[in-house]
């Protein structure tokens, strides 16, 4: 990948953060775009990396961080998991959808937003951190409303990328919830 690909899509992600359809032409629909968009899981790795130790400082006890190694395993498994089962998952749906014919265009789309909406929660995981959970206040409320954000935004770029209909990508963000937290809830189910 080069820095101009990486560029390319990162300022397509950004153009669809100002919901702006013309982000989409930012982005390749070749393999080659497909493979590179992956390239912004190493990006954004450090940011959750960082946003996990955060909510685990964030009064989380549900988060195991008492032996860091294994907590590294545990995440960087979860971390690959994730980036590999949400496109396998979502190759099924957008042929159900009858959108087969753009799964390139959105895989590559939603990578890069990954990039995004990391910057919008990262700054608001921060402030949680720092006030805790256990009391609710303006730590919570901002996380909560930056939360609510980037999930407008990703269903802004599933509606775009798959050209769809807001119910349908609604569906598509429902999906990625549901896998990360039943891979949340598995990965917590073995290290107990």
């Amino acid at each position: 990948m080069t820095l101009l690909e990486a560029a390319n899509g990162m300022f397509g992600a950004w153009r669809l953060l100002h919901f702006d359809r013309t982000g989409l032409q930012y982005f390749g629909t070749t393999p080659r775009a497909f493979w590179n968009s992956f390239w912004a899981a190493a990006i954004v790795v450090p940011g959750e990396a960082i946003g996990v130790m955060l909510l685990g400082s964030a009064d989380q006890p549900e988060i195991n961080t008492a032996d860091p190694l294994h907590a590294l395993f545990v995440f960087i498994a979860l971390y690959g998991l994730f980036w590999l089962l949400f496109p396998l998952v979502m190759s099924t749906i957008t042929e159900t959808m009858q959108r087969g014919e753009r799964f390139v265009l959105f895989i590559v789309a939603w990578n890069w937003a990954r990039v995004v909406r990391l910057a919008i929660l990262l700054p608001a995981l921060v402030i949680l951190s720092a006030e805790g959970t256990s009391t609710p206040g303006w730590g919570v409320a901002i996380y909560a409303a930056a939360t609510m954000f980037s999930l407008i935004y990703a269903g802004f770029v599933a509606r775009a990328a798959l050209d769809t209909t807001r119910i349908s990508a609604g569906m598509v963000v429902a999906v990625e919830i549901g896998l990360f937290v039943s891979l949340w809830i598995g990965a917590n189910a073995l290290t107990a």
